[in-house]
């Protein structure tokens, strides 16, 4: 059945062959094809922005980073406001400011090209388009059925599409199953076409009871499905990791999407997981209870209880840690290979694997295209720096 003849078929029709699509009946190649040409990529450290003493270039919490021509965009939530760069690393200036005017944000959510402007997702239920110098283009209403009320923007499509997702509370996750989100696909008159995946999984949040307060705090491993838009609205990818639960052979299952949002390919990847060590699961645990100390009033034996239990649950390492949608179709997934290492593997438009990488110290994806790679990086006092790679092949 195509898209629109779910889209003819109604709601209920929809939702579910969404969910199928997600689910366990996907069928799918494994291993991955094409594996007898893999190349070795090296990634070359060529620029990095960020200061901690710097109001221009020092940066806050980054959340999505796209490039623009030859400009860098940065989008920074706790500030209401865009970054801008030159590829270089120069500081070129700022797009927005908190407010709910033209050209100001309410919140900074996601961010994405399409037809060559900037849009972002600036809260109050508006798009705002900008053009490579930071101008105010337009201001869209994000429109929807009401049960969109409350789902978060992901992405914008190149036909104008749009990805949503329904955000589930921190509690939510906490609960045991976690209860799933929905991305659903809606044109851009507003009207759903169908669910098109399942945000699936065990989460990696744990949670704080006091007298009167709840608090909550992720643990750095889930098993939570990861999504990543490509930033040019190419298409998207979503990793279900299931948990392993014995030391036997297990999968995980990783599905593009093209810019239609239908599906380009999708596979079943076989791999060995990796048990958690107890030295690992006790350094961990020493680790969170000195970092955060007596927390909220919390007596540290109690801190310590909460950690344990936490660490004590992860029997197996998640195989995935990381993926990125690349603007030129590739897809870049970070698979763990030992219990402190990791490696980037690299598949092309067709999900072939094409090449492997090392990954950088302490960094996350942000954006992948032809020729380089921007990461989110963090120093010893956990201070965020973007750095360019170049990639560089045999």
């Amino acid at each position: 059945m195509s898209r629109s003849e779910i889209a003819g078929a109604g709601p209920r029709l929809a939702t579910l062959a969404g969910a199928v699509l997600g689910c366990s009946c996907l069928v799918a190649a494994s291993p991955y094809p094409g594996t007898a040409q893999v190349e070795r990529w090296t990634l070359e450290r060529t620029v990095t922005i960020g200061d901690a003493f710097d109001p221009e270039t020092g940066l806050t919490r980054v959340g999505d980073v796209i490039v623009l021509g030859d400009r860098l965009l940065v989008t920074q939530d706790l500030e209401r406001r865009v970054r801008v760069f030159s590829l270089t690393g120069d500081f070129l200036g700022f797009i927005g400011r908190g407010g709910e005017g033209p050209g100001e944000f309410r919140n900074v959510g996601s961010m994405g090209l399409h037809d060559g402007r900037m849009w972002i997702d600036s809260g109050s239920r508006r798009l705002q388009y900008f053009d490579a110098e930071g101008r105010l283009v337009s201001s869209e209403r994000i429109e929807g059925h009401p049960a969109l009320l409350g789902a978060t923007v992901q992405g914008v499509l190149q036909d104008g599409s749009r990805l949503f997702k329904h955000t589930v509370s921190a509690g939510e996750l906490v609960e045991s199953p976690p209860k799933p989100e929905a991305v659903v696909l809606v044109d851009p008159e507003g009207l759903p076409w169908d669910t098109v995946a399942m945000i699936v999984g065990r989460s990696g949040i744990t949670q704080f009871v006091g007298s009167g307060w709840t608090s909550y705090v992720s643990i750095p491993e889930s098993y939570r499905s990861l999504l990543s838009v490509a930033p040019d609205g190419s298409g998207f990818v979503v990793v279900h990791r299931t948990g392993a639960t014995s030391a036997e052979p297990h999968t995980f299952r990783v599905i593009r999407f093209d810019a239609r949002a239908d599906t380009a390919w999708a596979h079943e990847v076989p791999y060995d997981p990796i048990p958690v060590p107890r030295e690992w699961r006790t350094r961990h645990v020493e680790e969170y209870v000195h970092d955060f100390g007596e927390f909220r009033g919390f007596p540290p034996g109690r801190v310590r209880q909460v950690w344990e239990r936490a660490f004590g649950r992860l029997e197996f390492f998640p195989p995935v840690g990381d993926v990125q949608a690349g603007t030129d179709g590739t897809t870049w997934l970070l698979l763990r290979t030992g219990v402190e290492s990791s490696e980037w593997e690299v598949l092309d438009e067709s999900g072939h694997t094409v090449a492997r990488a090392d990954p950088p110290p302490r960094g996350s994806i942000r954006w992948a295209d032809a020729e380089s790679l921007w990461f989110v990086e963090r120093d010893e006092l956990d201070v965020p720096y973007l750095v360019r790679y170049l990639i560089r092949r045999p």
